[in-house]
């Protein structure tokens, strides 16, 4: 019983080696294609809401706003839509809708079917307008 135990023992010794191996290949193969990114820049989300402030025993109280021209390049392209963005559709979301265009004039009677209100939803509508007033005024 004690060669069986001493075999087992030996066993996990030597699997706990090789998984701490294979371990380690891995890690070596992942840092070999690993990159890092070191250029940083502000999101146009946190520069409209950042405030700088001046050094606590500065008597100065003139602001000085340095634009930065990359920033700004940056910002305007994030506003632009994804039409002028890409020549072509750069997803599969995108593909749907890329050349849409209107198919008919909305003027046309057959096809522009603008909402009517007879009087009967007119006054249903003033009866639901009073009511949500008289709701809200209870709150």
């Amino acid at each position: 019983m004690g060669d069986k135990d001493a075999s087992a023992d030996a066993s996990d010794k030597k699997n706990a080696i090789f998984f701490d191996r294979i371990q380690a290949e891995t890690i070596k193969k992942e840092l070999r294609v690993h990159k890092l990114y070191d250029r940083y820049m502000l999101s146009p989300h946190v520069k409209s809401k950042l405030v700088v402030t001046n050094k606590p025993q500065s008597m100065s109280l003139a602001v000085d706003e340095i634009e930065d021209d990359e920033y700004c390049r940056f910002e305007a392209k994030a506003k632009l839509t994804p039409r002028e963005k890409f020549a072509v559709p750069a997803t599969s979301s995108q593909v749907c809708g890329w050349d849409a265009q209107v198919l008919f004039r909305t003027t046309d009677p057959r096809f522009y079917r603008p909402r009517v209100e007879c009087e009967i939803t007119k006054c249903w509508n003033q009866g639901v307008a009073k009511e949500e007033k008289g709701a809200a005024a209870k709150k």
